[in-house]
């Protein structure tokens, strides 16, 4: 096959991924691999087979398919001593690894693509390898080794400047922080994160990270050790959620109008105020029956009945 021809299939292949034509583009990928591969063309071969791999995983779902390609391009490009191209698939067959559940496996591949990233200068690779090593491990509940691992991620996208995979990585931070129970270091990712989202105008990545952070707020309310501290924590959370719950108004979002309501009224039920908790279980109560999401409702009932009880016949400190 000449070049004009090779060029005529990958504009093939551009075209069909445009039209989201997946069966196309895969076509018209296998017959550059076999025409790459008939001309002695192993580079050319291992990225046809790079790019095929791609849209088994992220867009037809098929991630043992995937696989196999990676590992067809991977002996390619350790036998051409690519270490550029070796670097990129053993992290990509990482993360695939790791959504198959086989942990062991995906560890080994990013560690390996870890020790290229730093071997051959890929600051970048090594940031991403780095961050998706932190979530195998938060998947293995390994949250102090997840910690450290994403703390360096975040590093490495504060050195590039990579505001967005900054907010990312801060968040991840954040959830292994949670998870971990140092919830005072998980709020300081998080309001970073969401700091961030703001300054880049994503909105509902930014009320995401508001939302979680109320939650933990509300948290440590409930398990404040005194009623001064527990006071504090419930009105920051208040604060937090009222910001959030401007963020998903503007954003129209009524699923997570909702779901703030609902934490709105958690908090002023534990702060004793029942008459603002069944208000606001109320209004969440409709806006998830507005949704048809009908399997939030009867915890939202029993809240409203529970609140109701307490308004009406005695002071109290927690609701629901």
């Amino acid at each position: 096959m000449d070049s004009a021809e090779h060029t005529q299939l990958l504009r093939r292949v551009r075209l069909a991924l445009q039209q989201a034509d997946y069966p196309a583009a895969v076509a018209s990928l296998e017959k550059a691999v076999a025409a790459a591969s008939a001309a002695g063309d192993t580079s050319s071969a291992g990225r046809h087979l790079g790019n095929l791999a791609l849209i088994y995983h992220q867009r037809l779902q098929q991630p043992d398919v995937a696989l196999r390609h990676f590992e067809q391009a991977l002996a390619i490009a350790r036998a051409d001593g690519d270490r550029l191209t070796e670097d990129g698939i053993l992290g990509n067959m990482g993360n695939i690894l790791r959504e198959l559940g086989r942990y062991d496996e995906a560890m080994s591949h990013l560690n390996q693509a870890l020790f290229i990233a730093q071997e051959i200068g890929d600051v970048r690779g090594r940031g991403i390898w780095l961050s998706n090593l932190g979530l195998v491990y938060d998947d293995l509940h390994r949250f102090s080794e997840a910690i450290e691992v994403h703390k360096e991620a975040v590093a490495v996208a504060r050195l590039l400047r990579d505001q967005r995979g900054l907010a990312g990585r801060l968040g991840n931070l954040g959830n292994s922080y949670q998870t971990a129970g140092q919830h005072t270091e998980a709020l300081k990712c998080f309001h970073e994160a969401a700091a961030l989202y703001r300054e880049m105008g994503e909105k509902e990545a930014a009320a995401l990270r508001l939302g979680i952070i109320g939650n933990i707020y509300s948290e440590l309310g409930r398990s404040a050790p005194s009623e001064f501290e527990a006071r504090i924590c419930f009105d920051l959370a208040l604060d937090v959620y009222q910001d959030t719950l401007a963020l998903a108004r503007e954003l129209g979002d009524l699923a997570a109008e909702a779901e703030l309501m609902s934490g709105l009224g958690n908090v002023y039920g534990n702060m004793g105020d029942y008459t603002r908790a069944v208000e606001h279980f109320t209004a969440s109560y409709h806006l998830f029956a507005q949704l048809g999401l009908h399997d939030r409702l009867p915890h939202l009932q029993r809240n409203i009945d529970l609140a109701v009880a307490y308004r009406d016949s005695r002071p109290s400190t927690s609701t629901g």
